[in-house]
């Protein structure tokens, strides 16, 4: 029976019925979300996998030709997307720490406090010279810490295009950056090829 019934939903998934993706939405999004808090601990990114799984799930409708059960489908497509956030978060929070002990120390001296506040200034000052979208992005990459996908989402342009703004942005101050600069501008470059 059970069998039957995702047959037709799957049917009427098919020619674009959203009623019956709003049913599925209903019956599952809770049972998913208690499945991926297992996961990631964090209820928000739970929240957010939750959410791309039905997404996903709504942009394939007309190639689910092989599922036999939506609930299993569903739960996959969560799990998986799940573990790719757990990995990258992982990958974060390592790459985090060893910058943390790589640069802690050599920041500690004041002489380089006061360097990175100089560079900050010059940055800020370079920042404010760029061409306006692509000052935009950068901001919103490195002042409010947005993903691309998440810039590329607020600005209606492709991920590709964020990359290549990003990269185009940190090309252009790397050549007006000082020498005695250039480290902590590696440092933000790193920071970008890394994440």
């Amino acid at each position: 029976m059970a069998k039957e019934k995702d047959r037709i939903r799957l049917n009427r998934l098919k020619v674009g019925d959203e009623s019956v993706f709003s049913d599925i939405y209903d019956e599952y999004w809770e049972s998913i979300f208690k499945y991926i808090i297992r996961i990631l601990p964090d209820a928000d990114d739970t929240a957010d996998i939750v959410q791309e799984t039905f997404v996903v799930f709504w942009e394939l409708q007309g190639r689910l030709e092989g599922v036999r059960s939506i609930k299993a489908y569903l739960f996959i497509m969560a799990r998986n997307l799940a573990f790719k956030r757990f990995r990258a978060n992982l990958k974060r929070a390592q790459v985090e720490d060893r910058l943390t002990q790589f640069y802690g120390e050599a920041i500690a001296s004041s002489e380089q406090v006061i360097g990175a506040k100089d560079l900050s200034n010059l940055l800020d000052a370079e920042i404010e010279k760029l061409p306006e979208r692509m000052r935009e992005v950068f901001v919103l990459s490195r002042k409010e810490h947005l993903s691309y996908k998440e810039i590329a989402e607020r600005l209606h342009i492709s991920d590709q295009t964020v990359k290549k703004q990003i990269h185009n942005s940190l090309k252009y101050l790397r050549l007006k950056i000082d020498e005695e600069y250039i480290p902590y501008l590696t440092l933000l470059i790193f920071i970008d090829v890394v994440m």
